[in-house]
């Protein structure tokens, strides 16, 4: 014989997102238009002024672009 319970779980869902450099909503569950964008995430180590921190951000790609621009040098690129 078995038996049932009805349980609720809650579970986080990712809702929104929103480029950390100009604020434009880049994610929405609700946007019909899906765009992609960069998620960055930097567990900071032993080594630097930042030692068991966590930084998240995330970027538009217009941003991104215009980030990649001052680097002296530019991001490798390959297709898979």
């Amino acid at each position: 014989m078995q038996k049932f319970e009805k349980k609720i779980i809650k579970n986080n869902v990712l809702s929104e997102v929103y480029c950390n450099k100009c604020g434009k909503l880049i994610y929405s569950d609700e946007i019909k238009e899906k765009v992609d964008y960069i998620d960055v995430s930097k567990e900071w180590g032993y080594f630097s002024n930042k030692d068991m921190e966590i930084h998240h951000f995330d970027l538009c790609e217009q941003c991104y672009d215009e980030l990649i621009k001052t680097f002296k040098f530019q991001p490798t690129k390959t297709k898979k």
